[in-house]
Formats: C-alpha cells, structure tokens, sequence
C-alpha cells in the first residue's frame, strides 16, 4: 500500500511538471531565424574577346546560374538586430559571407552598427547591396560599383568595422547620415604586371591606418527628390609578404568626393552619381590629376509591368594615375538599354544591351535576358 501511493505521488508530481513545461511553452514565444532568398536564371552571349571578356569569369554565351543571395533579419532585443547574407554559387560553386552585422538604435537620430557592412558610396550601393536581382531595375551594376572580387571594381563595396547612423527631421524634409570607420583596403602587388584585387581584410587591418566613409542625405517632404553628399579616406597598403614593398606599407591614399541624387515622380525615376577620385601615390610621388567615375539611370514605368531603362555610364583618369594601374582598369564609357517586366511581385524578366568603349578604341558589346525572383 506504501510503494502504491508513493509510485502514485511520482506519477502526479510528474504529470503537474509535464503539464507546466507545456503551459510555458504555450505562453513564451520561440524565436526562429527565418531565411529569404534571391535568385536569378539567365541567358548571356557577349563578345568573346576584349576587355570585358577577358576579365569576366563567364563563357562568351550560354545559360547562367547569377547566384543565390540567402539573407536572414531577426530582432533579437528590444532595440537589437542582427543580420546575415551569404551568397552560394556567384561564378563559383562556393558559399560566401557576404555581409554580417548587429545593429543597436537608441534614438531615430542615432544608432550603431557593427560587423561586415555596405559602403555608404553613393544611393545604389545602399539601396541595391542585396537582391539585386530582383530590387534594382538592370540586371547589372554601373561597372565601377562592382564588387572588390569583379574586374573593373575600384572601391570598397562593403568594410568590417563599425558604423554610426541617423535621421534628423529638419524644415522641409528629413536628413539622413551614415558614418563609416573600418579596416583599411589592401592591393597584393606582388605578381608584376598582373591585376591587383581589392582586399576588404575580414581578419584585422594590415596596415595601421583606418578606413573613413561619411554620407549625408536630405529627402525632400513636397519634392520626390533625395539628394546625397558622401567622401571616403582611404589609406591602401600592400597585403602580400614577398611584394616590392613591405606587408603593411602603405602604397597610396585614395580620397572620394562625390554627389548623388534619385527622384522618383509620375511613373518617371532618375538615378546619378559622380564621384572625384584623388589617388595619391606614397611610393614613387607619381603626380596625377583627379579621376572622374559617374552614371546616370533613367526609367519610366509605361504600363503597370513594363518598365524601359536606360544608363550611361563613364570612367576617365590620368594614365599616371598608379592605382588604375595596380588594379588593371581601362578608362571606358557604357551604354546600357535594358527592359524589365513584372510577372509578379515576386519575380521579374529583364533584357539588357551593353556596349562598352573602351580607351584603346575597342568596343564590346554584351546581350542579357534574366529570370530574377524572391523566395520567401
């Protein structure tokens, strides 16, 4: 009769206590990171020699897998976000860490920022980082805003580091500001006379100087108008230990001053940026003028799917200039004429012509139909 009601108290105390784990998982909410996803199938055929074709991981024509873009933002306290992109299959059958960072906001006019993060250069690169497949209206980028491991890339697309942020109500609109301090840029130079890739330096900073971006833009309340101011200091040094110079020097300072806009009114959206580019050589006291990078987009939405597109884009500088030379870049103009169509909210068919002069006199010319979508 004892072992009776004890074993009867064990199966009671038991079944209070699977009774509490359960109401308590009822009533406290489990968190989940919950992944999205952007894609894009599509058909190329560019010109099998040349600048661009040479400097291109692509075949000269075929079906093309543009990489799956799979990102993750989660609030994970009361003013605390976190956010994770990896990019899978982007020319190479590889995974990549594309951007990670935590973000505290104390106020709407302050917050803070920390991890792998996008470069405030410019409207586009903030707008479109992720998901470009399917949010910007092109299928590519304005060359010169190509990211570090593309040819013909010549800034800093995203940093490790930490940023400040902000939006501060002002008469007439609103101003928003973005300030960047992050590891410096690195060049390997020590294969003469091949192309030096831009190095972000995800594992600490070789050199002993910081990188600083700083972008302020003001909205407009009465106008469809955002109007940007950004610079960049950027000390580059040399990465590789066997180069011509020591791992650490520094090989030049890159200074940027540029302007942005974006107005969006009656179905009609113009986007521009210029950017004055100021290399100066630490190495052979090269002297060379400023160099000049800017675009200009129209688009205009002629039905409620179609939308017709066209950019121009430009890159001319000093043939002394030493970092066009480290990197390998030509000076050179493009013409993109492009049109998009929206099957749905969720995925987009896009055609784009490109030609592309460049200083030699050569000329190339590129045809692109994509699929570009969303899983989500």
């Amino acid at each position: 009769m004892g072992f009776s009601k004890g074993f009867t108290m064990v199966l009671r105390n038991n079944w209070f206590m699977l009774a509490g784990v359960v109401l308590a998982l009822q009533t406290v909410q489990v968190l989940a990171m919950e992944f999205e996803g952007f894609g894009s199938i599509g058909y190329h055929k560019h010109d099998s020699k040349g600048h661009h074709a040479g400097s291109s991981g692509e075949y000269a024509e075929g079906f093309t897998l543009g990489g799956f873009d799979l990102y993750a933002f989660q609030k994970i306290g009361e003013d605390t976000s976190a956010f994770a992109e990896f990019i899978i299959g982007d020319f190479e059958e590889e995974i990549e860490l594309e951007r990670l960072w935590i973000k505290r906001t104390i106020s709407p006019a302050l917050g803070f920022k920390a991890g792998l993060m996008e470069s405030p250069l410019g409207y586009w690169n903030r707008t479109y980082r992720h998901g470009g497949q399917l949010l910007q209206d092109t299928i590519t980028r304005p060359f010169f805003l190509r990211y570090e491991d593309e040819g013909d890339s010549i800034f800093p697309m995203v940093s490790v580091g930490v940023e400040a942020f902000g939006t501060i109500p002002l008469a007439g609109g609103d101003l928003n500001y973005v300030a960047v301090f992050s590891n410096g840029v690195s060049l390997d130079t020590s294969v003469a006379g091949a192309p030096s890739s831009i190095q972000i330096n995800h594992l600490g900073d070789p050199g002993d100087e910081k990188l600083f971006i700083m972008r302020t833009a003001y909205k407009f309340s009465a106008l469809p108008l955002q109007i940007g101011l950004f610079g960049m200091n950027n000390p580059i040094v040399e990465s590789a230990k066997n180069a011509s110079v020591s791992q650490g020097v520094r090989l030049l300072t890159q200074n940027v001053l540029g302007a942005d806009l974006h107005m969006a009114a009656n179905g009609f959206e113009l986007i521009a940026e210029y950017y004055n580019i100021d290399n100066k050589d630490a190495v052979g006291n090269i002297d060379a003028d400023p160099a000049r990078a800017w675009f200009m987009q129209f688009g205009y939405q002629l039905t409620a799917r179609l939308k017709p597109l066209y950019r121009y884009v430009s890159l001319g500088f000093d043939a002394a200039d030493p970092f066009f030379r480290y990197r390998g870049v030509q000076e050179q103009q493009h013409h993109v004429a492009g049109l998009r169509y929206d099957l749905d909210e969720s995925n987009a068919l896009k055609f784009e012509v490109h030609q592309m002069n460049f200083d030699g006199g050569e000329t190339e010319y590129h045809y692109q139909l994509q699929w570009a979508f969303i899983v989500f």
